[in-house]
Order: C-alpha cells, then sequence, then structure tokens
C-alpha cells in the first residue's frame, strides 16, 4: 500500500478514470442523435405553420359564408330585422319607435303626393286661341292646356297619354287602349311610337299640360317608316307609320318624376 503525503494533490483511481471514459465515450456517441433531436423541431414548424394557416383561411372562409347567408337573410326582411334588433337592445319603446319612423316616412310621402298634386291642379291653366310655335328644327306645337307640375328633366319617368297620327291616319291611341306610355325622358331607343320630334316637344311641357304637336318626317321616322308591335304588356297593339309620313301628336303628359331605385 502507497503511502500518500500530506499536502500532495490525490491521485484518481483507477475506477475513476475508466467510469469518466465511459461516460465521454457516451457523450461522444449520443451527440450525433442529440443534434438530428434538436434540428428536427426547427424543419417542424413550417409543417404546422401551413397547417395553422391552411385552417384559418378555413374559418375565414366560412365565417364570411355565414355573414353572407345572414346578409341574404335579412335583404328581404331588413325591416323587421331592424325592428327586432332595436327591441332586444332598447325594448318594446325601441321597436314602436321604429315603427313610428317608418308610418312617418309612408304618411310623409302621401301628404308629398297629394301636396304635388294639388299644386300641378291649381297650377294648371287652360289655353284659348293658343299661337302655334315653330322650332328651328321644324318642329311645331300648340298647347291646349299648360301644366302646373313637374318639368321635364332628362332620365325622369314619364307617364304619357298621347293619339298619333301619320298622314291624317290614326297609327296609336293610348287613352283609347286604356294604357299610357311609360318611359324614361332622354332614353334610347326609342319606342312605343316616339320620335326625336315627340322628345323636344315633351322638353319644354310641365306635368298636366297638353300640346298638339307637328313633327316633320325627318324629326319623325323619316324614309324607314314605323310598325307598332304587340308585346307583353299590350298585345292588341299594332299601326303603322309609312315611309316619309308628317306625324302628329296630341299629348296629355299625366306624370313627371323621379324614377324609382
Amino acid at each position: 500500500m502507497k503511502q500518500q503525503y500530506p499536502g500532495a494533490p490525490a491521485r484518481p483511481s483507477q475506477r475513476t478514470c475508466r467510469a469518466s471514459s465511459r461516460e465521454q465515450s457516451s457523450s461522444d456517441t449520443s451527440s450525433p442523435a442529440s443534434e438530428a433531436q434538436n434540428s428536427s423541431p426547427a424543419a417542424q414548424p413550417d409543417a404546422s405553420d401551413q397547417g395553422n394557416s391552411a385552417s384559418q383561411e378555413t374559418a375565414d372562409l366560412e365565417r364570411q359564408r355565414s355573414s353572407q347567408r345572414r346578409s341574404a337573410g335579412r335583404q328581404a326582411d331588413s325591416t323587421d330585422w331592424i325592428s327586432s334588433q332595436l327591441t332586444r337592445r332598447f325594448g318594446i319603446a325601441g321597436g314602436l319607435a321604429w315603427l313610428g319612423f317608418l308610418t312617418f316616412g309612408v304618411v310623409g310621402e302621401q301628404v308629398k303626393t297629394r301636396l304635388e298634386f294639388a299644386a300641378e291642379k291649381s297650377g294648371t291653366k287652360e289655353v284659348a286661341n293658343a299661337k302655334e310655335v315653330t322650332t328651328a328644327s321644324g318642329l311645331r306645337y300648340t298647347d291646349l292646356k299648360i301644366g302646373g307640375g313637374a318639368p321635364m328633366q332628362r332620365g325622369f319617368l314619364v307617364v304619357l297619354d298621347f293619339k298619333g297620327y301619320a298622314n291624317g291616319e290614326v297609327f296609336e291611341d293610348t287613352k283609347k287602349r286604356g294604357k299610357p306610355v311609360v318611359f324614361i325622358y332622354g332614353s334610347r331607343p326609342f319606342t312605343a311610337g316616339l320620335c326625336k320630334g315627340l322628345e323636344e316637344a315633351l322638353a319644354t311641357m310641365k306635368s298636366g299640360g297638353k300640346r298638339r304637336v307637328i313633327v316633320p318626317p325627318e324629326m319623325g321616322f323619316g324614309n324607314d317608316g314605323f310598325d307598332l308591335r304587340p308585346t307583353g304588356h299590350v298585345p292588341g297593339k299594332s299601326g303603322a307609320v309609312p315611309p316619309g309620313a308628317t306625324l302628329t301628336y296630341e299629348l296629355e303628359l299625366l306624370r313627371v318624376s323621379i324614377p324609382p331605385s
């Protein structure tokens, strides 16, 4: 047995050396695996991120479709939906307030229509011995009644009764048929026996007015003439304008208003 002097450093035993060498060899052996384990999570987030992104896009798409379905369901019943929401938020008073608002709007529109009708009626004047007016285009007209209603404006809705003659022969009579012509002023192409000369004659009329108009061929249907054909609204419509015909219209402007949206 070797004697150890005091103060001398202790020498490691053979067992300790062997154990440390085994630990070192095991750490060397396991280092590639640990590196593979450490490196593998770095590649995994890409796949997980892609999966999360796809899931998020699917959820967003589903929410968008659900919102569209709710909106489509509310469009047909939007008034009831607003009323129900106000009732939930503010109680019965909220729903009653919305109902009162709608009622006020309807009544207000009726009052406005009646006031306009009254103003048109009071402003309409019969004309006796009116002079014939000739425009620069060759159009001639005579006022039979001056309308007191709304003036003509491009893009407005027009309701018109007329009796049309071509070379003295009647080709259209909306009043006799009981179905006036309804159209947007300034729209193209001309339909229902309307023409450029008629449009010019209407330009200076007001709702409620009556006018006799003589249209030269170049402001009417020219050398082509015109044939009235039946429609779904007026199945019995018929009539013909021969080429080069001079037209005479007896107009009654029933209404001029903003078209419905």
